[in-house]
């Protein structure tokens, strides 16, 4: 099972993997359910802003964000053209199959521009490529709104992370308070994140 815990413990004993890091710890935010289950948010966060206290190229850090989660989306939308009206027998769907009808429902409200909204709210993010594909949307315009859409998705899940660190690089003084803020202010998120998916 992935521990996001040891996955940044070797990253930081390993920091020439953290742009790769960068890209799987996207990629994983953004495949379908699988964003649902990890706290991604958390873990983007906290290796851009080991990238930033290592000072790697800003470029760089936002090129393979920006690749790992469009190639997430990408997949989950084929995976979703392949099993289409099938998918609600699958897992998890078969337990929960509120996800499926609340994507059905965005997607069927908003459209193709459900497709750049979504990556931005809550929980259906990692579930409307999946349902988009699903529902026969056409594959070269979901790829052009999601292509699109990722350059803002990739400066806001990767820029405050990146300056966070870079500011502690340059203040080592306030590194054990920063910290430990940035500790407490990711258990309250993980604790809750799981909290909710315990209830659905």
């Amino acid at each position: 099972m992935f521990d996001p815990g040891v996955a940044l413990l070797w990253l930081e004993n390993n920091p020439e993997w953290i742009i790769g890091g960068i890209f799987f710890a996207a990629f994983l935010e953004s495949f379908a359910v699988i964003g649902l289950l990890i706290p991604g948010v958390a873990l983007l966060a906290l290796i851009s802003a080991m990238a930033g206290t290592l000072n790697l190229p800003l470029p760089f850090v936002l090129l393979f964000a920006y690749l790992g989660a469009c190639m997430a989306d990408i997949f989950s939308f084929l995976i979703g053209r392949y099993f289409q009206n099938k998918l609600d027998n699958k897992w998890p769907f078969v337990k929960r199959p509120h996800w499926l009808l609340e994507g059905r429902a965005f997607i069927k409200s908003y459209g193709v521009i459900g497709i750049f909204l979504g990556r931005f709210i809550g929980p259906v993010r990692a579930l409307l490529p999946l349902v988009a594909g699903s529902l026969g949307m056409e594959l070269r315009k979901f790829i052009l709104i999601d292509l699109f859409s990722g350059i803002f998705w990739a400066s806001i899940y990767m820029l405050p992370g990146y300056f966070a660190g870079k500011s502690i690089a340059d203040s080592a003084s306030v590194l054990p308070l920063t910290m430990s803020v940035i500790a407490a202010a990711i258990a309250v998120y993980l604790a809750s994140r799981f909290k909710n998916l315990r209830k659905t």
